[in-house]
């Protein structure tokens, strides 16, 4: 026991005099071990590794040593543009917040290091490429740049890697792939320019963006890479990435010279979770498709890259028998099959390259369908598209979960082929290829649509479409809101505007229609918070932007609002924000409206109108009925009656919803009133101060005759006499659309002292000067001013003076002409030219008086002068 004892005291002493010894010696060599390590690796690699603390340690992988590093840094390969990568640092390639560097004990007495593993725990790894192909991770340098290193010999038997994230973005083909290593486990042996590399990793990937797509998904995979690397170039031995279970397998190498002979294949990619990696815009959309199937992939890449050429690129696939199946549908597809293929040809250039889809064949419940599709010459593309099939809108709608289609029905015959050359362009989308020269027809069979919380509601369409040079159909028929129509035309340009395209719709086509009502095609929402009622916000009628149509069209009738109208006829041609009716006709408030127009969108969706029209017989109270008393409360619907001629010209703005702007229309022109009255007007009341008030609540009257203007508000009455019921009268005066207004009257004194004048009255004091006509009548002016509601009737001092002058003027020019013609006291002068006498700008026939007066002018009765007066013989 005692020798037992001893011995292990012995050992005991010298295990702790080892440790005491190797803890001493790490103390002491740590400083000169690491710096030899560091220069080492900084030496062998062309970039440059710092760190912060470091410690050495011979106990704790006894017997091998190990030297602890903690915030550890690499630094970026130099030859690379980093200018390229605005708003990113690309000044580090790896950060770790610790690493350790294992090798044998030995090597410290050696001098002489062989590295049997590296570690790095909890980094980030930042892989950049920029456009001309050279990256921040080329860390391999010459041997004549060693400083005597070349030597040192690298073997790094095990590099572990645990949770280092990772960045790679590459500027050539502007891609992105970010993921982490959980747990890396590599081989590396490295003397000189010479490395060997093997090792596999589980990785997850959370982003894969090229271009402006991407994808958002955290993807596990697996990668298993073995290559060698020497001063030929990078070979690759059977190099894998697993990802659900789907082997992407690379083979080939890079030569030095940066020449590519690549391949990668996948022989079972299963496209049941595919899904997982649909771009994130359309993750929503696809959630509840289920695809199955394999599909095949093999891509090889052959040649040397340079500024002005690509490499060869061969890549073809094909898919075969899969099926998509939606869960909320029994529908599905299948039978879905193609082949196709991409290549750059023989020049490695977008001009020589092609790409192609063929064997397509598929079925969509009880449709089938089969094509193809082809592109060649990237810069100046030839495209062919070839498709078949019936085409079920209710199973389509079904299968692709259309939420804004509420029913479908009908079929489609689709025979469609387009080939062609779209023209230069910056970019091209599919939908370009409807641009391209055609030989289609499609067949319309009872087709039907309603779109859910849109106006929009198609029935019953039946026609067929012949696309060639131009697109044209003949008694094309359908049920649009409830109105049946019926057109032919010709059309331009048609499948692509169709689609989307910026082209504009050119042609001709004749429409007809048993009814139209704007309103039915109007949106409606509840978007406005304001509208707390339920009631729904009307959205704004747009005019297109893309269309050049010329149409002959035809309604039985038209309904908007409180508007109708029948037998509708004309010619519309209808440019980009602009309708413009060079002939229109209809029948509407018991008459007949024809003319033309022209309506404008402006930048604010309100419009602006423009039209000349010739009215016959249309009955004014029901216009004023119609259209609301035109926005005015002073004239109303209730206050006259007529029958309605003439012509008007009128500029008439509008909003976006149809509503007219009455206050600031522009207007003239003439018209013809018959078989008229003037019931209970304010204006003719207010003269009730000198005729009876019941002969002024109901005037009549056989025809009136005047001109008219509306500008800035105001409507413009110019002067006219009028013969009535009531009294005979001059009017003339100027109304605002804000119901004020001022009327100059000149009465005839007899007509007030008549018997339809009130008995008894006076009028020296009240009606001021009053002035003889010189055929022995007597007028009287007066002024009618008012202001909403109130009324004023007044003398008119400024017409009467107006008239004075204008009688004196009158008068001494008889006298003139007298004194002349009898007793030649002044030179004869020149007749002027004998001007027809112009019938009168304004004719009014009143009901009930002579007929025969109110069309003769009276005679003139010229005065005898003092001279005949005086040397008349008695």
């Amino acid at each position: 026991m005692k020798l037992a004892a001893k011995i292990l005291k012995i050992i005991s002493i010298l295990f702790v005099s080892v440790l005491v010894l190797l803890f001493s010696v790490s103390l002491i060599m740590q400083n000169k071990v690491a710096g030899i390590l560091l220069k080492s690796l900084n030496n062998n690699f062309s970039t440059k590794i710092e760190t912060g603390s470091y410690r050495l340690s011979l106990i704790k992988k006894f017997p091998k040593a190990s030297v602890e590093l903690k915030n550890v840094l690499v630094h970026s390969s130099p030859d690379f543009d980093r200018a390229s990568f605005k708003g990113i640092n690309t000044d580090t390639l790896l950060t770790a917040k610790s690493a350790s560097i294992d090798f044998r004990t030995i090597d410290i007495l050696r001098g002489a290091y062989t590295f049997t593993k590296i570690s790095v725990r909890s980094g980030n790894l930042n892989l950049f490429t920029d456009t001309s192909g050279h990256d921040n991770y080329d860390i391999s340098r010459n041997e004549d740049e060693t400083d005597g290193a070349a030597n040192v010999r690298l073997n790094l038997n095990r590099i572990n890697l645990s949770d280092v994230a990772f960045v790679y973005n590459d500027l050539r083909v502007d891609l992105i792939i970010r993921g982490i290593f959980k747990e890396g486990r590599f081989k590396s042996k490295i003397r000189g320019n010479n490395i060997d590399f093997d090792g596999n990793s589980k990785m997850i990937f959370d982003l894969f963006q090229l271009g402006s797509t991407s994808i958002r998904q955290s993807i596990p995979a697996d990668l298993e890479v073995g290559l060698n690397q020497n001063e030929k170039g990078t070979f690759f031995r059977k190099s894998t990435m697993r990802i659900e279970n789907w082997d992407f397998v690379l083979t080939g190498f890079v030569a030095s010279d940066n020449y590519l002979d690549l391949n990668v294949a996948a022989d079972n990619i299963d496209i049941s979770k595919i899904t997982r990696f649909v771009p994130e815009k359309y993750n929503e959309a696809v959630s509840g498709y289920h695809p199955s199937g394999n599909l095949k992939f093999n891509w090889i890449t052959k040649g040397k890259p340079t500024s002005t050429e690509d490499p060869h690129y061969d890549i073809t696939f094909s898919l075969k028998n899969a099926s998509i199946d939606y869960n909320r549908s029994d529908l599905k597809i299948d039978r879905f099959s193609f082949d196709g293929g991409f290549t750059n040809g023989t020049k490695n250039r977008p001009q020589t390259s092609a790409f192609n889809v063929t064997n397509f064949t598929a079925r969509l419940g009880s449709s089938d369908y089969k094509g193809s599709f082809s592109v060649s010459d990237f810069t100046n593309p030839g495209a062919e598209l070839v498709f078949k099939g019936k085409l079920l809108p209710a199973e389509l709608r079904e299968f692709l979960n259309l939420k804004n289609v509420s029913s479908a029905g009908g079929s489609i015959d689709l025979d469609l082929k387009f080939s062609g050359r779209p023209g230069k362009k910056d970019t091209y989308r599919f939908s370009d290829v409807f641009d391209l020269d055609s030989q289609s027809e499609v067949v319309f069979n009872s087709v039907g649509i309603k779109l859910e919380n849109k106006q929009l509601d198609i029935r019953d369409a039946t026609g067929r479409f012949l696309i060639n040079e131009s697109t044209t159909t003949d008694n094309f028929r359908l049920t649009l809101n409830k109105q049946s129509i019926l057109f032919s035309g010709k059309f331009m340009n048609f499948p692509g505007w169709l689609t989307g395209n910026p082209v504009n719709l050119l042609g001709s086509a004749t429409i007809s229609a048993s009814s139209f009502r704007p309103e039915l095609f109007m949106d409606t929402s509840v978007e406005n918070e304001e509208i707390g009622n339920g009631t729904a916000e009307q959205a704004p009628l747009t005019l297109p932007d893309d269309v050049n149509l010329d149409v002959d069209f035809r309604l039985d009738t038209l309904v908007y609002k409180t508007f109708d109208a029948r037998n509708i006829t004309g010619t519309v041609s209808v440019k980009p924000k602009m309708m413009n009716f060079r002939t229109f006709s209809m029948n509407s408030q018991k008459g007949r409206v024809s003319g033309n127009g022209l309506v404008v969108q402006n930048h604010d969706k309100s419009f602006i109108s423009r039209g000349s029209f010739a009215v016959t017989e249309v009955d004014v109270n029901e216009s004023f009925v119609t259209f609301h008393n035109f926005g005015q409360d002073f004239l109303k619907a209730e206050n006259i009656a007529g029958s309605l001629s003439g012509n008007i010209t009128l500029i008439l703005p509008v909003d976006s919803l149809l509503n007219p702007d009455i206050r600031s229309i522009t207007a003239e022109g003439k018209y013809t009133l018959t078989d008229g009255a003037l019931i209970d007007f304010d204006p003719i009341k207010a003269l009730s101060s000198f005729i009876e008030l019941s002969e002024l609540e109901n005037i009549r009257f056989d025809k009136l005759e005047n001109d008219f203007f509306i500008r800035n508000n105001v409507f413009y009455l110019p002067q006219m006499d009028i013969k009535s019921s009531a009294a005979d009268l001059t009017v003339n005066g100027e109304h605002s659309f804000d119901n004020d207004y001022q009327y100059h009257v000149k009465m005839l004194l007899s007509e007030i002292l008549s018997n339809k004048a009130r008995r008894n009255r006076t009028f020296s004091d009240d009606f001021g000067e009053v002035q003889d006509d010189g055929l022995g009548r007597t007028s009287v002016f007066l002024k009618i001013d008012g202001m909403g509601e109130e009324v004023k009737v007044s003398y008119d001092m400024k017409a009467a003076g107006t008239q004075i002058r204008e009688n004196l003027k009158k008068e001494k020019q008889t006298l003139k002409t007298i004194f002349n013609e009898e007793y030649g006291l002044y030179k004869k002068e020149p007749e002027p030219d004998q001007k027809k006498t112009s019938r009168p700008r304004f004719r009014i026939k009143w009901e009930g008086s002579d007929t025969t007066a109110a069309e003769k002018e009276p005679p003139v009765q010229r005065k005898e002068s003092f001279l005949n007066r005086l040397f008349k013989k008695k």
